[in-house]
């Protein structure tokens, strides 16, 4: 009991002492012109005409990019599954968007409280992941796409005001957008990405460079410094490594990009063979933590393909393993069944699509590895993949041939899940270990419980996740045995939660 207190003790002072270093610290201040930034993630010089090549492949795409584009120009957003819902109020000028708002519950978390003190897991009823959801601007290249499409500069100019708007709203280290550092991670990416979109338009004036490249530093001191690190690593510290990568890589002319970038590789590197099994799944024990996974090395892999840099034939060769488990584990409807949690999580998002439609990581797989054994006549190219990879990606996905033979039925012994498949019938059954090195994580108690699909019809199917922090016992419900088509003894739990 005295250790214990003296811990708490010590822990509350490095705390105190953390906030006052934060407290007091200078604003940073950086003059970075925004055509110097490298490298191009999106290539906009990929040849002449690539938005007629986008109408000519996705001929409602245009619409579709602009209608969501103007949504999110008039700050309506759907987070979560929530609908449609305006965060701003109505005027003719741009109107600041409350960034520290669960508008499910009405709940506001104050900017100015320091991040290690924010609290959300006793508050009934409040999601913190709403916020930050937001928070992470996921939206901002589908602004990106509506731009280089139409050349409409409100988008241009929305993407200037949105993060101007942030960073005078969310000073670093205080508010709930910077408690949890994957957060912070996955926004610096998204950041930088989108920011490939609009290089060319005009918006991007000497003033917002240094508020866009100040804050980016800001981000990435952050992140090294606040490594979400276990035990066990999960996909938080993944994410963490990655958003570091991407601002040491796109970022060369930070004074300490070359060892971030050097510490990131070395760590995706561990990573991607102490999160993913042999058999190529994640060891979060989720089809859906599978994908987040996959997207994170996988982008990893292609910015510093595009930078010069190699990863390891060995990270390759898990990566290559991690898409065919996404191969075998999609149904023939394209959607894949929901093992363990799932959060809607994903790192950079090009087109919107259904939760659980993951037939978009074919293409990306097909085309990157070059391999016809990820092209399945069923599914067609993918319009990720088309601003992913571009005219170039077009065009080789067009000179691969597609499988030839049936996909059969697959073990996946590591993960503990085996795939029943012949034709349009389809069978996944879960029997694995708990997931993130036997902490559970993202597991439910779903052993020996299956989603089963006839003629290309669902007849059993997993019931989801529920939600993770507002409403604990109707989520422990959604994670226990008697929720999962599996059999449960005198109502006992397989595991502990």
């Amino acid at each position: 009991m005295f250790y214990a207190c003296v811990r708490r003790i010590c822990r509350l002072c490095s705390f105190l002492i953390e906030y006052a270093v934060y407290l007091f610290r200078p604003e940073t201040k950086l003059s970075i012109n925004v055509k110097t930034a490298n490298p191009a993630f999106f290539n906009t010089n990929d040849t002449p005409g690539l938005e007629d090549l986008f109408v000519r492949l996705f001929p409602r795409g245009v619409q579709e990019k602009s209608s969501q584009a103007d949504k999110f120009t008039a700050h309506i957003f759907n987070l979560l599954g929530s609908g449609d819902r305006k965060l701003s109020k109505e005027g003719v000028s741009y109107q600041p968007i409350d960034w520290h708002l669960d508008f499910k519950s009405g709940y506001r978390w104050n900017k100015n409280t320091f991040f290690r003190f924010i609290r959300y897991r006793r508050l009934k009823g409040v999601d913190i992941k709403v916020p930050w959801e937001l928070s992470r601007f996921q939206h901002l290249i589908i602004l990106g796409q509506a731009y280089l499409i139409t050349k409409d500069n409100r988008y241009a100019d929305e993407f200037r005001n949105q993060i101007t708007d942030w960073t005078e709203n969310n000073r670093v280290g205080f508010g709930v957008n910077w408690a949890c550092t994957m957060d912070v991670a996955i926004r610096a990416a998204n950041w930088l990405v989108a920011l490939e979109y609009f290089k060319d338009s005009g918006s991007l004036d000497a003033d917002f460079c240094q508020i866009f490249y100040s804050s980016l530093y800001d981000h990435a001191v952050f992140i090294r410094h606040h490594l979400e690190c276990g035990p066990p690593k999960t996909n938080h510290y993944l994410s963490d490594i990655t958003g570091l990568f991407f601002i040491s890589l796109y970022c060369p002319f930070f004074k300490e990009s070359e060892s971030w970038k050097e510490f990131c590789r070395g760590e995706l590197e561990r990573e991607i063979i102490h999160q993913v099994y042999e058999d190529g799944c994640s060891f979060e024990a989720s089809t859906s933590y599978h994908r987040l996974a996959l997207e994170l090395f996988f982008y990893s892999a292609l910015l510093a393909q595009r930078s010069g840099i190699s990863f390891s034939p060995a990270y390759q060769a898990r990566l290559k393993k991690m898409f065919e488990f996404s191969l075998y584990c999609i149904k023939p409807n394209g959607k894949i069944p929901q093992i363990g949690d799932n959060d809607n999580g994903r790192f950079l998002i090009f087109s919107h699509r259904a939760v659980l439609d993951q037939t978009y990581l074919l293409s990306l797989a097909a085309i990157f590895f070059k391999d016809a054994d990820f092209k399945l006549e069923r599914f067609p190219f993918d319009e990720e993949a088309f601003w992913v990879f571009g005219r170039e990606g077009y065009d080789a996905w067009e000179q691969i041939t597609c499988r030839t033979t049936e996909l059969t039925s697959k073990a996946f012994p590591n993960a503990g899940w085996y795939i029943m498949r012949h034709k349009d019938d389809y069978c996944f059954i879960s029997c694995g270990p708990n997931g993130q090195d036997g902490n559970g994580g993202h597991a439910h108690n779903d052993k020996l419980s299956f989603e089963l699909m006839m003629g290309g019809e669902d007849i059993i199917v997993d019931p989801g996740t529920y939600v993770y922090t507002p409403y604990p016992e109707d989520r422990q419900q959604f994670r226990s045995t008697c929720y999962h088509n599996t059999i449960c003894i005198e109502n006992r739990e397989q595991n502990d939660y």
